[in-house]
């Protein structure tokens, strides 16, 4: 390796158009990458290939590295087609496929530990700053007793299918989503935008819900369509990155941020609801109420939060603005 570079991406291995993309810390594949200098990005020119359609990150601390889905179209790695934005850890000599080109992965880094099965999960454990978006159905088991498993279950996968679409459009990261709940983080560190993207995110996300709920057959015993409040903090978190398995993120801010998502669009609150970290944030960028003082379940203290919505709107408080969120 040399010039700065951990990592190689090579293009057509083994062809005589062969090309080495070096990557210094992240590098992202696509037909566009806007915003990107050109020392980080490789663009692809074919019409199946997406804007921003994947990226290499490279974890120096814990010699590791991670390939993310970003497409329309899909990313496969090893002729596995990879869950779009989940990050899944990639070695040397593994083989990624964009859209019509093949690429190898090559570095001295990022290898299986010695005495550790390369076939095996690998675990491991990092400290970081992310803005957390928790995305909860309102009265999620009312529409579960009076809906029948299979309509239940496609609704919900069209409901998250579009939700993952504006997620990759806003940069996020997808950690999990089971039942009735929808989380996705930003690591505020890798992107000085993390919170406006994250309530950007959330405000689209909610607007999308109401456009495609009607059309769903998830109904309320009112025969009132799906709705979803969305919660959003930010904090220091544990995260658990577990090879080809979602993200697991612990932490006081994680378990706020999925408690408001309990308080949002329920009893007058806007269907967005922020911490005051991430309102500090982005106070510029959006409608707030003003700010109202709420008690988080198992957890001493109270938590400042305000109502979001988008910039010249009116955010609404809710008449829970000082109860618990359940």
């Amino acid at each position: 390796m040399s010039g700065g570079a951990l990592a190689y991406l090579v293009a057509w291995p083994g062809e005589s158009d062969e090309q080495s993309i070096p990557i210094y810390d992240h590098l992202y594949v696509g037909r566009e990458c806007s915003g990107i200098e050109d020392e980080r990005r490789f663009l692809i020119d074919d019409d199946a290939v997406s804007r921003n359609h994947m990226e290499v990150r490279l974890d120096t601390e814990q010699d590791q590295a991670w390939l993310v889905d970003r497409s329309t179209n899909g990313t496969r790695l090893n002729g596995t087609r990879i869950e779009r934005s989940v990050p899944v850890q990639i070695m040397p000599g593994d083989r990624v496929r964009v859209g019509p080109v093949e690429f190898q992965f090559f570095s001295r880094n990022f290898v299986v530990p010695s005495g550790v099965d390369s076939k095996s999960t690998v675990r491991s454990v990092a400290m970081t700053e992310l803005v957390m978006v928790v995305g909860d159905i309102i009265s999620f088991s009312t529409i579960s007793e009076y809906t029948g498993e299979v309509a239940l279950l496609e609704g919900i996968d069209r409901t998250y299918s579009e939700l993952r679409k504006l997620l990759n459009a806003y940069k996020g990261t997808l950690s999990n989503y089971v039942g009735d709940a929808f989380f996705a983080t930003w690591e505020v560190g890798a992107d000085p935008e993390a919170a406006a993207l994250a309530v950007g995110f959330a405000l689209d996300a909610a607007a999308k819900v109401h456009e495609i709920g009607p059309s769903l057959s998830l109904r309320d015993p009112d025969d009132q369509p799906i709705r979803m409040g969305f919660g959003i903090g930010s904090g220091p978190a544990a995260v658990s990155l577990m090879t080809g398995a979602m993200v697991t993120v612990l932490g006081d801010a994680t378990n706020v941020t999925f408690r408001l998502s309990g308080i949002a669009g329920r009893t007058g609150w806007s269907d967005v609801v922020v911490t005051d970290s991430v309102h500090a944030l982005a106070a510029d960028r959006f409608s707030y109420t003003e700010p109202a003082e709420v008690d988080v379940k198992g957890r001493t203290g109270r938590v400042k939060v305000y109502g979001a919505a988008p910039l010249g709107q009116v955010a609404t408080l809710g008449t829970a603005g000082m109860g618990a969120p359940g």
